[in-house]
This record gives structure tokens, C-alpha cells and sequence, in this order.
């Protein structure tokens, strides 16, 4: 069992990276960033007792039978500072009780987490803990020295409350156990992250300077400046999609998500094809009409090949569009790309016909009109 444990920990680690290359240009919470913040985390989940301590706790009667539990409902609180984007520190404990015994969990670390202000932010955990073990009769134990490594993520449900999942690997040096001293408790916890007022994220670049034309009005002993109205946004260059609406002046109507179906990539790559250029030209001089509104560039996959890979696949077509689109003149701040892999198909993948739909390209979503 613990080898399985073990091995379902290297799993995670391994997968987390993969998750947060998926989402490179995911987007800063605009206003306050979680930067400089305190955090306080409530959860619930299951404790796992190595199996040589299990047989010592047993066997010298803590528990009300003699193979107590290896599995306890557990609970886990803690308080932490962020002190940057990606490191933090915080303290807190955990509980557990099964078969008669109690098992409480102290512990400080120190935690890495890829972005904290990103919506999904995976993060590495490591630092000491100690666990008092109360038996029956109020008999007690304790290791001599303790330490755990964890792997977790959060999920932001809003720009202060998240979803927090995290499994821990505690190993714990206990010199009462008859064979190796070395114990492996395991606790595995989901629950909630609270984050308080963190910095203020910098204010947005101040607008341009308009350019207004001047006409001199002459009366006798009179001179005034009457303001002409700035001149339109025309979009001309490039191709529109198919169906797209379009405003007097030739440009994108942006509302809500526009399927650009027709971008097209070089298959297994994030290369763009030629027929795909002309609408991406067309698509960045209808965004500069927009100069308060935040895009979002979303890749897609259909369910062929590998969770991870087509993941990762997404992400790079999709921070492929944006490149192009800067190299265009879109200012990098107005884009984030974002690759959700085969997450959110629109059609069933067991047909071919699903699958094409799934495999529908980029989406330009407008974030903030």
C-alpha cells in the first residue's frame, strides 16, 4: 500500500508541471493580486498510518483493537503569507481519529506555487511537522523529528476565495518502533483558501493622447477652437470570417466569443498556415477598435492522444495566435492564452463528426467590455 501511495505522489508531481505549462498566459486578477496576502485554509479528507507504527499502536494497546485503522477521517487548518507570486510560508495542524486513536499534527512549511494569480496555480509544499498520537487510557507518543514534502492546487472561485487540494507525505522518526524507526503518515485534504487583501495591482497605462484637428473660426475681434470628432477606427486589412458581423466601418463586432473556425494549424503543431494570416489581420485591427476590453485566446483539441498532450498541444496554438496578433500591433497587455485541451468539447468524441467540431480552433473571448 504505501508503495502505491508513493507512487500516486510521483504521479501528481509529475502531472502538475504539465497542468501549468498548459495555462502559461493565464490571466492577473485585475485590482487586487494575491501578492503580499495572507491566507487562511480550512479542510477535510482522509490520514493514512504507516503500516509498522499501525502494528506498534496495536500491539501495545493505544487502540480499541489490535490492527487499529490504517484509514481516519482527518481535518486541517492553517494561516499563511504570500510573500510573493510564487513563495509562501504558513503553520497550522491536523487531526485524525480512528480505532480509539488520536492522532494531532502540528506543522510549518514553506510553499512554491507556479502563479499565484492565475485562476489555476499548482504549487510544492515541504517543511516539518510532528504528530502527538494519544491512545487509550491517555497513553502518548511522539516522533523524535519529523518533516513532509506535498504537492496541491488551488482553483480560484472568486478573486479571494478558492478551492485548495493538497496531498502530503509526512516522515516521521518514531524511536519506539521495534524494526525500522522510520514512519511514512500520509493525509490527503480538500477545502477552501480565504485570501485577504493582497497589493494593489499598477494601474492601467494611462490613454494615449488623442489627436484632435483644430478649426480657426474668425469674427472681428474673435478667434475661437472648435474640436472636430477623432476619426474612426477602419478595419481594411486581412480577411473577415465567414459570417462574422461587422461594423460600418469594416471592423469585428466583439461582444461575447467569436469562433475563428477557419485558423488552422500544421498538423501535430502550433505553425499557423497562410490561409489562416488574412482573418488573424483582420482580427487585430477590429481589437485595436476595442481599447478598454481584455482578450482571452482559447485553444481546443478533440480527445485524441493524451489528456497532458493535448493539453499542452492547446496551449501552444493558442499562444501561437497571440504572438502573431502582437507582431500585428495588438498590445501584449489586452491578451492572455489559455490551452483547455480536449476539457470543454461542444459535440460527443466518439464520432468523426464530433471530433471536427471539437477541434474547432481558437476562440477570441472578450474578458472585460
Amino acid at each position: 500500500m504505501r508503495d502505491r501511495i508513493l507512487k500516486s505522489v510521483r504521479t501528481l508531481a509529475a502531472v502538475l508541471p504539465m497542468l501549468a505549462l498548459a495555462q502559461p498566459m493565464a490571466a492577473q486578477s485585475v485590482g487586487t493580486q494575491r501578492d503580499d496576502s495572507w491566507e487562511w485554509s480550512v479542510g477535510a479528507g482522509l490520514w493514512y498510518t504507516d503500516g509498522a507504527l499501525r502494528d506498534y499502536l496495536g500491539s501495545t494497546g493505544y487502540g480499541t483493537s489490535a490492527r487499529p485503522s490504517r484509514l481516519a477521517p482527518a481535518v486541517a487548518v492553517r494561516v499563511g503569507y504570500n510573500v510573493s507570486n510564487h513563495w509562501g510560508f504558513s503553520i497550522g495542524t491536523s487531526g485524525a481519529k480512528a480505532s480509539g486513536v488520536k492522532y494531532l499534527t502540528p506543522f510549518a512549511a514553506a510553499t512554491y506555487t507556479f502563479n499565484l494569480n492565475a485562476r489555476f496555480s499548482p504549487f510544492f509544499t515541504g517543511g516539518t511537522q510532528f504528530t502527538r498520537i494519544t491512545g487509550q487510557n491517555s497513553r502518548k507518543t511522539h516522533p523524535t523529528w519529523g518533516t513532509h514534502l506535498g504537492v496541491g492546487f488551488r482553483n480560484m472561485l472568486s478573486p479571494n476565495l478558492a478551492l485548495r487540494v493538497e496531498g502530503r507525505m509526512g516522515i516521521e522518526h518514531y524511536a519506539a518502533l521495534p524494526g525500522a524507526k522510520t514512519a511514512y503518515n500520509s493525509l490527503a485534504t480538500i477545502g477552501f483558501s480565504y485570501f485577504s487583501a493582497g497589493r494593489r495591482a499598477p494601474p492601467p497605462p494611462a490613454p494615449m493622447a488623442v489627436r484632435v484637428d483644430t478649426v480657426r473660426v474668425v469674427r472681428v475681434d474673435t478667434v475661437r477652437l472648435a474640436a472636430l470628432p477623432p476619426r474612426p477606427h477602419v478595419c481594411q486589412h486581412g480577411v473577415a470570417p465567414a459570417g462574422a458581423p461587422l461594423d460600418q466601418y469594416g471592423c469585428l463586432v466583439l461582444r461575447d466569443t467569436l469562433l475563428l473556425e477557419a485558423v488552422h494549424f500544421e498538423f501535430d503543431k502550433s505553425v499557423i498556415t497562410p490561409t489562416a494570416t488574412p482573418i488573424l489581420d483582420r482580427v487585430a485591427e477590429s481589437m485595436l477598435a476595442y481599447p478598454e476590453a481584455v482578450f482571452e485566446i482559447a485553444g481546443h483539441t478533440d480527445s485524441v492522444g493524451t489528456f497532458a498532450y493535448n493539453f499542452l498541444l492547446s496551449a501552444r496554438r493558442a499562444a501561437a495566435v497571440r504572438d502573431y496578433l502582437i507582431r500585428q500591433g495588438v498590445p501584449a497587455s489586452k491578451m492572455t492564452a489559455v490551452g483547455y485541451g480536449e476539457g470543454f468539447p461542444i459535440a460527443p468524441n466518439a464520432t468523426v463528426v464530433g471530433r471536427a467540431l471539437n477541434r474547432r480552433g481558437i476562440e477570441l473571448r472578450v474578458k472585460k467590455p
